[in-house]
């Protein structure tokens, strides 16, 4: 039996920095720019598996919880890489899907001196995990299941929530772009969501400025993070909390999202209040956004006071 089921994506995450990477102002916000044609020296440069399936997984595991990971690889070099750094950090691998034929997903992660970045991905095998993929027997002997990107797969999604309606298993939900515009749609209305704890970012909120009142009237807990500003927690027919980022100097911003999920549910199953949830996912987002790669910075249970 485990106590946490991962599912989402995985990649190979190349980082490359260089101050030469510009940033300019643009209508929608910030772009950051090189010369067409040109050839750019990289001041630092670092690989390692990442996807949201696989950085929460790699956290959970950190976390003291037993960890399994369902997600989708090709069979080559860099699905060989992924294997291997969930096996490090003793994630079951049993539930990978490794497929011939097919390339595991790789981003390339191009960062400013400033810390900011611009990602290029090719999602690969991580954008065919279906529903026949899926250990079903496996969740139902999980305690929790995460769910990230799966790349708005609704038989896969539909077919999840009916197995957590099903039985007595929680469930947080962190949806990519593609799931938010079906919520946004109707194809996924609110209250069939059967998820404990929804995660998004601000920008990703807004897509679903139509059905907030809804979502929040539904679900449990909606956590809306707003990186260096803190973020919002939304408790059903409670309260809502505000919390503070911490302060730290970023290297760079890749996994911070996924940290701070894994922070603040690890603290909820061990029983932890709201506040000591935000808190515990600031520290882990804090640590990771100090680190090159969406892992390396990821917490044990033993850097948290219990």
């Amino acid at each position: 039996m485990h106590d946490i089921t991962t599912i989402g994506s995985a990649t190979v995450d190349i980082f490359m920095k260089s101050p030469e990477f510009q940033l300019e102002k643009a209508d929608k916000g910030v772009l950051l720019c090189q010369e067409y044609g040109g050839k750019i020296d990289i001041e630092d440069f670092f690989w390692q598996s990442g996807g949201a399936g696989t950085n929460t997984a790699v956290g959970f595991a950190r976390m003291g919880f037993k960890t399994a990971a369902v997600v989708e690889i090709g069979k080559d070099i860099f699905g060989q890489c992924v294997y291997d750094e969930l096996r490090k950090d003793n994630v079951d691998t049993g539930f990978v899907v490794s497929e011939v034929g097919e390339q595991t997903a790789v981003s390339t992660i191009m960062i400013s001196s400033q810390g900011g970045r611009s990602i290029l991905t090719h999602r690969g095998a991580s954008g065919m995990l279906e529903a026949r993929d899926i250990p079903w027997e496996l969740l139902q002997n999980s305690r929790w299941i995460h769910l990230s990107n799966v790349s708005a797969n609704t038989e896969l999604i539909f077919q999840l929530f009916d197995n957590v309606r099903s039985s007595l298993i929680g469930m947080s939900w962190n949806p990519g772009k593609k799931e938010l515009e079906l919520i946004a749609s109707g194809k996924i209305r609110p209250e069939h969501i059967p998820c404990d704890i929804l995660m998004m970012n601000k920008e990703e909120w807004e897509i679903l400025k139509d059905v907030q009142e809804m979502l929040l009237d539904t679900i449990e807990q909606v956590v809306i993070t707003d990186g260096k500003k803190g973020g919002h927690v939304y408790m059903k027919h409670h309260y809502d909390y505000e919390y503070k980022a911490g302060d730290v100097q970023a290297v760079q911003e890749t996994g911070a999202g996924d940290a701070f999920l894994v922070g603040y549910v690890s603290a909820h199953l061990l029983g932890k209040d709201i506040e000591e949830c935000c808190q515990w996912g600031v520290k882990n987002s804090g640590s990771v956004i100090t680190h090159m790669g969406a892992k390396t910075g990821l917490l044990h249970r033993r850097d948290f006071s219990m």
